[in-house]
């Protein structure tokens, strides 16, 4: 769906449609591996994918988030050439960092193995899984180029749908030995592979100006130099969703691990409404800004209207239900992490309230002073892990989630009163 649609309200709705498929094929992949697997093995293909989705995301370097702030305002003069040389230059840096990123993985492969899997899985799936950085950057970064190009539906499809519709095509071809060996470990690398071939057929209509292109290719450096001070967003973004279930693999058994991540799952279906509200507002935001700026106030405030009454509606649904939801998609043993589970909705629902107050830090170029309440934020979810998990367990990596949010939400808000980030809006 392109950008070219008048109504916010209306490509809301769409991208939400489009998000909510992912969410549900997710499901679907997890309610496999919850009802197939033991659950310390569902908790080790669980923390595998938590692994490979935290290293490609850091590897990635601000990479995505370059993407999209820099060809999302392109003008409309030769176009699709501007962002064909802006892929290619991202590529360039992907390419190099990926590789670095595996070399590290490889490296730690042995203590990796000890920590989060409690010395269960084989080491050389652990090898195998490396290729999954690169795997997944390529599927992450061709969702970002989409939704640069403001191909919203398409680049929520690619980013949330295709990586759970090519698990479930690898785990159809391999069912007979999915649950032998631990070869679920080795499939989902194998999917993430379909996943990646497949994301290069939505940019299609890229690929004769990809293959010769008519203007000037970044070097990494330059990308580097322009995608870096973006990364920290990134980073401390996934660090806040997913430092919990590092640091229950760290701290618990693989058993914890796939009650909390479990959980977790369930309530990223807020969090799924949320990254359709972002991959459909920040565009807005942004082409406003450059383009047209007497109408960024008014998509800045229908924009946060729309998160909060998204959100708290699926918040609110999600809680009462959450103990029947647990128990018969994924199993009676899950129904124990209901109060985890009503504990992130509330947290994920307090994070969606600062939403579009951080688009606005990146949008005027005070972005250090967002990375520095993310980063406040990440310490705060840390420490908390530290005191309340070995006393509350999986409830208390979910309290600390809450704590971080609370830090984090407040911390933007403030902030964005006191730099007066709308006043030149009219």
């Amino acid at each position: 769906m392109n950008l070219n649609n008048p109504s916010l309200v209306l490509q809301s709705l769409f991208s939400i449609f489009a998000r909510f498929a992912g969410v549900g094929l997710n499901f679907v992949v997890a309610m496999l591996i919850t009802h197939n697997l033991p659950t310390n093995e569902a908790g080790m293909i669980f923390m595998l994918m938590v692994m490979v989705t935290g290293i490609s995301l850091f590897s990635r370097l601000g990479i995505e988030q370059w993407i999209v702030r820099d060809v999302a305002g392109l003008p409309e003069a030769d176009l699709q050439a501007q962002q064909a040389v802006h892929l290619r230059s991202a590529y360039k840096l992907l390419g190099l960092s990926s590789l670095v990123f595996i070399v590290f993985w490889l490296l730690s492969s042995q203590i990796i193995k000890a920590a989060l899997f409690d010395d269960q899985a084989k080491l050389y799936l652990i090898w195998i899984a490396a290729l999954g950085i690169l795997l997944f950057n390529l599927v992450m970064v061709h969702s970002a180029f989409m939704k640069a190009t403001h191909h919203i539906s398409e680049s929520l499809l690619i980013q949330n749908a295709l990586p759970a519709i090519s698990m479930l095509i690898a785990m159809l071809i391999f069912w007979p030995i999915f649950k032998d060996a631990q070869n679920y470990l080795w499939i989902y690398i194998f999917s993430l592979a379909i996943a990646a071939f497949i994301s290069f057929f939505w940019i299609k209509p890229w690929w004769n100006k990809l293959k010769k292109p008519t203007l000037t290719v970044q070097t990494a450096r330059e990308v580097l130099e322009k995608s870096l001070p973006l990364a920290p967003v990134s980073f401390f973004a996934f660090m806040m969703l997913w430092a919990d279930t590092v640091m229950t693999g760290l701290m618990l058994k693989n058993e914890d691990v796939a009650l909390y991540n479990v959980a977790a799952r369930v309530s990223f279906v807020s969090g799924f409404f949320l990254g359709a509200l972002d991959a459909t507002i920040y565009p807005r935001l942004l082409k406003a800004h450059k383009q047209d700026p007497q109408q960024l106030k008014k998509i800045f405030w229908q924009g946060s209207l729309i998160v909060a009454v998204v959100l708290s509606l699926v918040s609110i649904i999600l809680s009462l239900i959450a103990k029947p939801l647990l128990g018969l998609g994924f199993g009676e043993v899950y129904r124990q992490a209901s109060w985890v589970l009503v504990i992130l909705l509330v947290s994920q629902l307090i994070r969606g309230l600062g939403l579009t107050c951080s688009f606005m830090f990146i949008i005027e170029e005070k972005v250090k002073l967002l990375n520095t309440l993310l980063f406040i934020a990440l310490i705060t979810n840390i420490i908390a892990n530290l005191f309340l998990i070995p006393v509350y367990g999986i409830e208390g990596a979910a309290a600390a989630t809450l704590l971080s949010n609370l830090t984090l939400t407040g911390g933007v808000i403030l902030l964005f009163t006191h730099q007066h980030l709308l006043s030149h809006y009219h």
